[in-house]
């Protein structure tokens, strides 16, 4: 059965309509212990979602399969979220996005990442679902600000 973007799961693989599959539990076994590549490129195309509940839904999904980046793909998801971050206007979608970075970072896959960009989210987007996120990254947004 295929998606609505023509992808045919692996043979012996299931899944429901209309749900996006579980990397884990699809493609795990078969990749080796790292995200296949098609997983993660609609995973990158959900981020960019004009639709808010999807850019969020995306973002929380980090959490399911940071172990499973390769070092290239952890510095491209921590790159476009912290260029996406500034220009989030939905509260909860700039929380989600914060929360992605910091399930990166504690996996030890944010180094490489350019988070200068949340330097310029503004103070008054900044709320306090976000504060302890901003908080945590201020010496890395700095450190990357000075050229560190």
């Amino acid at each position: 059965m295929t998606d609505q973007h023509g992808f045919e799961p692996p043979e012996g693989a299931t899944r429901q309509p209309h749900t996006r599959p579980q990397p884990e539990t699809l493609w795990a076994e078969r990749t080796e212990r790292r995200l296949e590549s098609r997983y993660y490129v609609d995973f990158l195309r959900d981020l960019l979602s004009l639709d808010e509940a999807v850019r969020t839904e995306a973002s929380d999904r980090v959490q399911d399969f940071v172990n499973l980046l390769s070092e290239t793909q952890a510095r491209v998801v921590g790159d476009l979220i912290a260029m996406l971050a500034p220009h989030e206007e939905s509260r909860v979608a700039l929380e989600a996005l914060l929360h992605a970075l910091s399930d990166l970072d504690g996996c030890g896959k944010l180094d490489g990442v350019d988070t200068s960009p949340l330097g310029e989210i503004p103070e008054s987007r900044i709320h306090v679902e976000h504060r302890d996120y901003m908080d945590a990254f201020a010496e890395r947004i700095a450190g990357a600000s000075n050229g560190r």
